[in-house]
């Protein structure tokens, strides 16, 4: 009887462990700089949507990166440097994910819906500007 038990806990904490809402997230590392250089083609809707706040010459993906993230577990993305940026679920409400990011500079906790890219700043490198780039995968 008490195997028969064990066994009915064990496969039950599975089930909770694989009912655990998991959100699939796209983070690029981007090299931004007012100097004239090129820009990734996947970027031009980058540098478009921040014109108003500075006019970037150069934005150059240095590094890309799908996590999976679920809520009490933080997924690592390396910086430049020898820094990390860290990513957690903080929820999911109505099919919007809020998404908790800290780099060595901030900690912040923004809204990521389907379609959308959030610009987060990542500090200062070699003359220009590091972001990371957060999305859902398409």
């Amino acid at each position: 009887m008490s195997k028969l038990l064990v066994s009915a806990v064990m496969m039950a904490s599975f089930a909770v462990f694989a009912a655990e809402p998991a959100v699939p997230v796209q983070a690029d590392v981007v090299f931004a700089s007012t100097q004239a250089g090129t820009i990734d083609p996947s970027l031009v809707k980058m540098r478009d949507q921040m014109a108003a706040q500075k006019k970037y010459l150069t934005l150059k993906k240095l590094d890309s990166k799908k996590l999976e993230l679920t809520q009490n577990k933080a997924e690592a993305m390396p910086l430049p440097g020898g820094k990390n940026a860290e990513f957690s679920l903080q929820s999911i409400e109505k099919n919007v994910a809020k998404v908790k990011v800290k780099t060595p500079a901030v900690e912040t906790v923004h809204t990521l819906a389907k379609d959308k890219s959030l610009y987060l700043p990542a500090g200062a490198q070699d003359g220009g500007d590091l972001w990371l780039v957060v999305s859902q995968p398409k």
